[in-house]
């Protein structure tokens, strides 16, 4: 090996001749000098950083398994963020990258010397099952019998001379590595963790990512290991856990926390909790969406047959008594079941103080649930200690600076996710900045009312987090409708007038100038968290772009303090804070569970529904998972028929080796009841056989699904016989 490598290189080895007589190598000590000689070919570079080991060392131990077995999982988890580091360069000029982390990591034998047995599959496998084999390599490797393929090609490397009580050192890459890892003997400032690479598969910056992400995973080991026991730190605090805002995140936390015997205080900026949800966002858009529908609906009568009922009226003060009196009822609700399971619900703004207290201004209280408060000026309040903290404050909407926007939203003419609810009656002509699912909602909700719309898209399409033919499909629905117009590759230049009469600027995707004249302009531009006022530098919360660093299991930066919701980026929806906050108290109370948003979900509320859980076919492929995917139009469907529903399709998307689902994507008038069916597939990890075996209803659409997964089975057959090499 080691000669074929030197011919490649263009070398001779030398041979340098010593006196004595020497014993013939063993076949494994052949191998190691072999594999040694070849090392001199690969230009090398060395980079350190110190762990603190004191946390995995005690997460080893509660889980029952070998340090040097958690290092190489650590090694493994950070690899899959970091993947070029198992790659390995491969003669001449080619680079060859894998998906099996083997790590050999060296073990004393008696009598003295080093053998390195390689502990495969380090990526997919779990500790106990990593640790289980660790056991059996060790001993062989102790007494020299190690079969060769239980030391060959590691694909990276672990020396922990730090065992030893060495100081420092730094280790030799072999030939089939990138790089190996050197650990030497904890210190004051912790334990040093010396990379040496080959620089033809890596360079530095992907070295020092490396190496920093590895120092998270050993600092932080219920990353990946999952908590070993409470998260709450011994002190004498006044609450438990606090909890600052009382949205979906924030209750749900709250809730799963105090059922499990948990003090817990939950500051919520408003007097009834819910948050954004149930005052601002999704309950009231669904009381006009509903109101909308009716209307809507109106139109399919005469189909079946109904006459005279296709001129509904709209009652706009008799909507809005209903939709206020349920989210009163429900905000009152919600207070009286958490106070009743004894959550201490406290009004207010909270702040850090520092990273075991909050200071809770009350000065800014009003009795309004409707409205969004703002801080007071901390003239009142109370500060309190905690010894766990979650934030779960969410995100107000997001106004970009366009010129005249922010004037426009001082006098009333541009509206926001906050401030649409403020309408005395539905204007005659609306504009919406923002094809998303809140502005794409309430250009429908208005058109169907009876304004005529203008909705402008600055990409190229709307929906961008939707299956690219699913957006496509309701483009093409939407662009049907009679009063709404929707315009893509927008950019919007200024913004001037008032209620009434409100001039919007823009240039079309061909670069001319337009212009056009509405009575209000909803600004549905997304949203973004305001941080500043929680004082998350007194506390050292880590936060980047405006949005609160966290882990899979909600952890900031800071051990004890969580953050669940819109504060943590991704999908800024109410479930998902609903599961982050479950997920948090989890990790709080010492259980083990993550969020995982390749297995989320949402609904866009247009007509037809939009509806998405787990993956698309671009997503799967991107992730490097080969997928396919099968689709059938609702128009097929007996129930579509009937209904005059006929618009929109479902996609199943799996992965072909494991022939698992790993999303579901709807376009249909009832998506929104459809869509717990695929959520339960690819949250379950259902295979298609599963999914093709279900007996499910008829007619109903759901069985719909179980047609899909039989015809890609059947396709999946037909290409495998194709693929299968003749006789």
């Amino acid at each position: 090996v080691a000669a074929a490598q030197a011919q490649t290189a263009g070398m001779i080895m030398p041979e340098i001749q010593v006196p004595g007589n020497g014993r013939p190598m063993n076949a494994m000590e052949r191998a190691i000098s072999h594999t040694m000689t070849a090392s001199l070919t690969m230009p090398t570079f060395r980079m350190s950083v110190n762990a603190k080991p004191g946390a995995l060392i005690k997460a080893a131990k509660a889980k029952g398994v070998s340090v040097t077995v958690a290092i190489a999982k650590a090694c493994a988890e950070a690899m899959l963020k970091h993947p070029t580091m198992n790659s390995c360069y491969q003669p001449v000029d080619k680079l060859v990258e894998r998906s099996n982390v083997d790590i050999g990591m060296a073990v004393s034998a008696e009598g003295g010397g080093l053998v390195v047995p390689v502990l495969r599959h380090c990526e997919s496998r779990d500790l106990e099952s990593l640790n289980e084999d660790w056991k059996g390599l060790v001993n062989r490797a102790r007494k020299r019998r190690l079969k060769p393929e239980e030391y060959a090609n590691p694909t990276f490397m672990v020396s922990n001379m730090g065992m030893m009580g060495v100081s420092y050192f730094d280790a030799i890459p072999t030939p089939g590595t990138a790089a190996i890892l050197a650990i030497s003997a904890s210190g004051p400032e912790g334990m040093p963790l010396t990379m040496t690479s080959d620089h033809r598969v890596v360079n530095g910056a992907e070295v020092g990512l490396y190496l920093n992400t590895l120092k998270k995973l050993i600092e932080q080991p219920d990353i990946w290991m999952g908590p070993t026991g409470p998260a709450i730190p011994e002190g004498d605090w006044d609450y438990d856990v606090v909890i600052i805002g009382g949205g979906p995140g924030g209750e749900d936390c709250a809730r799963d926390l105090a059922g499990h015997g948990m003090k817990v205080a939950m500051i919520n900026d408003a007097p009834f909790p819910g948050g954004e949800c149930l005052w601002r966002g999704c309950i009231p858009s669904k009381a006009w969406r509903a109101a909308a529908d009716r209307m809507r609906d109106r139109a399919h009568d005469e189909h079946l047959g109904i006459e005279g009922t296709n001129k509904a009226k709209l009652n706009w003060d008799k909507l809005e008594a209903t939709r206020r009196n349920v989210l009163e009822t429900r905000g009152s609700m919600a207070l009286k079941t958490d106070q009743g399971v004894k959550i201490k619900v406290i009004q207010g703004f909270a702040r850090f103080a520092d990273d075991h207290s909050v200071f809770i201004d009350t000065a800014g209280n009003s009795e309004d649930p409707h409205t969004r408060d703002v801080p007071g000026d901390g003239t009142q309040g109370e500060r309190i200690s905690f010894g766990c903290a979650v934030i779960a404050t969410g995100a107000p909407p997001f106004i970009p600076p366009i010129p005249g926007a922010e004037e426009g939203v001082a006098n009333g003419s541009v509206l926001t996710s906050d401030t649409v609810w403020t309408l005395e009656q539905p204007p005659k002509r609306l504009g919406v900045i923002g094809g998303g699912a809140i502005g794409l909602e309430m250009a429908q909700i208005f058109q169907d009312f009876g304004a005529k719309v203008t909705l402008l898209e600055a990409q190229d399409r709307i929906l961008a987090e939707v299956e690219p033919e699913i957006a496509k499909q309701l483009t093409a629905v939407l662009q049907d409708e009679p009063r709404l117009t929707v315009i893509t590759s927008a950019k919007l230049k200024s913004i001037k007038g008032k209620p009434g009469a409100v001039k919007l600027a823009y240039e079309d995707a061909d670069g001319k100038s337009r212009t056009t004249t509405v009575d209000y302009l909803v600004m549905a531009t997304g949203k973004r968290p305001v941080l500043e006022p929680l004082h998350l530098d007194k506390a050292g919360v880590a936060s980047e772009r405006s949005i609160i660093t966290a882990d899979s299991r909600c952890r900031t930066s800071v051990p004890h303090i969580f953050a669940v919701g819109d504060v943590i980026g991704g999908l800024m929806l109410a479930h998902t804070a609903g599961q982050q906050g479950r997920v948090a108290a989890a990790t709080i109370i010492g259980e083990d569970m993550q969020y995982d948003q390749s297995k989320d979900c949402g609904v866009i509320f247009t007509r037809p529904q939009a509806a998405f859980v787990g993956l698309s076919v671009e997503q799967a492929k991107a992730r490097g998972v080969d997928a396919v995917e099968v689709k059938m139009p609702m128009s097929i469907d007996a129930k579509a028929m009937i209904n005059n529903e006929l618009h929109g399709m479902i996609k199943i998307v799996v992965d072909k080796a494991s022939q698992r689902v790993i999303g579901v994507h709807y376009l249909a008038d009832h998506a929104d009841t459809l869509i717990g069916q695929g959520v339960m597939m690819v949250s379950a990890g259902m295979t298609l056989e599963q999914v093709a075996h279900a007996i499910h209803p008829h007619p109903t659409q759901t069985e719909m699904m179980g047609e899909m997964a039989r015809r890609l089975l059947s396709r999946l057959r037909r290409s495998k016989k194709r693929a299968k090499p003749a006789k």
